[in-house]
């Protein structure tokens, strides 16, 4: 097990093929202190064993398998690959889980240098058909190096990058149209089994509603730096979900004074199977922050039961705007992701027959 925090940056020395086998010999001479023959060790994201040791330089074999699945084939001799040694047991756990198991590799379009700032956008063509098991703010490993997903635009993956991460890894080393490798987070690919073992067995673990179901979002403009957050998480998940653009509204409002009644108008339309509450209050030093906040709760509840429109809350009330962005994908996940979910299952609920 890894944690994508990238260790020392390797220099391939050479690839020399024999029979079907390829065996990698890389110079490190940081990470081969620590190494032994028999260790494992994740060369750009791949979980590989060291066959043999001289100096500063080890050697891994690559078997077909992994050579065609992972980004080696643009490997050549002076290439920079990321080396990470394996977490131990009493070790940090700074960055997220990762296997080593690469799921595929990505197409690199480039770093974008973010205006007005130092950092950058690093920009991943996926394959499709490890889209789904990426999510706004989730965890993915590129390259090895352990990163969150900042946007996701079909199958374009954009994550946020600082200059320490480009100083310590290869990315500054990568060629347009490059081949990098991609694991996706370990999480979803449980829940998908599990999902898929449930829809085989007739239980209520799916939440994707069907096809001519519809949703409101309404969303608070006030604190719109965090509600502009929860509302691209909420959408986001939507979209990972099967929900079209056509089968979601989202109708913006001043404030989360305003949720509740607008919510209870367009519950009240029969138009939508669920209706998902987006806004952020943060306290001050008057009593204001109570007092919203209590009757966006009230009303957005009462609006539900008089309805019987189901209303999923996805107002954030915080101490400190820290708080809040961290309820909006930077820590604590994304509440409007959490939201979309729970509307997604309550109208799958409301679509089922009843029984007495």
């Amino acid at each position: 097990m890894f944690t994508g925090i990238i260790q020392e940056v390797g220099r391939v020395e050479s690839i020399e093929i024999s029979g079907g086998t390829r065996r990698l010999e890389v110079s490190a001479p940081a990470i081969c202190q620590e190494l032994r023959v028999g260790d494992s060790v994740a060369v750009s994201g791949v979980c590989l064993t060291a066959v043999d040791i001289t100096g500063n330089k080890f050697a891994a074999d690559l078997a077909a398998e992994t050579w065609e699945r992972a980004s080696f084939s643009r490997l050549s001799p002076g290439a920079a690959v990321n080396l990470e040694l394996p977490l131990k047991a009493e070790g940090r756990l700074d960055g997220h889980m990762v296997q080593g198991h690469v799921d595929g590799t990505g197409r690199f379009l480039g770093l974008e240098a973010i205006p007005g700032a130092k950092d950058y956008w690093l920009h991943v063509e996926v394959p499709s058909k490890l889209g789904k098991y990426l999510v706004y703010k989730g965890s993915v490993a590129i390259e090895g190096i352990s990163l969150t997903v900042a946007k996701l635009s079909g199958n374009r993956l954009s994550v946020a990058i600082i200059p320490h991460t480009c100083d310590v890894t290869n990315l500054g080393s990568l060629k347009l149209a490059d081949p990098v490798n991609i694991e996706t987070d370990i999480a979803a690919r449980y829940l998908e089994k599990w999902n898929a073992q449930g829809a085989e067995l007739g239980d209520d673990v799916v939440t994707s509603p069907r096809q001519e179901c519809r949703f409101a979002i309404v969303a608070s403009r006030f604190n719109s730096l965090i509600t502009d957050r929860l509302l691209e998480g909420a959408l986001d998940t939507f979209h990972r979900n099967g929900v079209s653009k056509q089968q979601v509204e989202v109708v913006r409002v001043p404030g989360a004074y305003e949720i509740p009644v607008t919510a209870k108008l367009l519950a009240e339309t029969k138009r939508f199977d669920a209706v998902v509450c987006i806004g952020c209050l943060i306290r001050g030093e008057t009593l204001h922050y109570e007092l919203i906040a209590n009757e966006a709760a009230r009303g957005i509840g009462q609006s539900a039961l008089d309805s019987g429109v189901p209303h999923a809350f996805g107002v954030v009330a915080c101490n400190t705007a820290e708080q809040a962005l961290d309820r909006a994908g930077l820590k604590a996940g994304n509440k409007g992701s959490e939201a979309a979910m729970a509307a997604m299952e309550m109208a799958r609920f409301r679509q089922q027959p009843q029984t007495q």
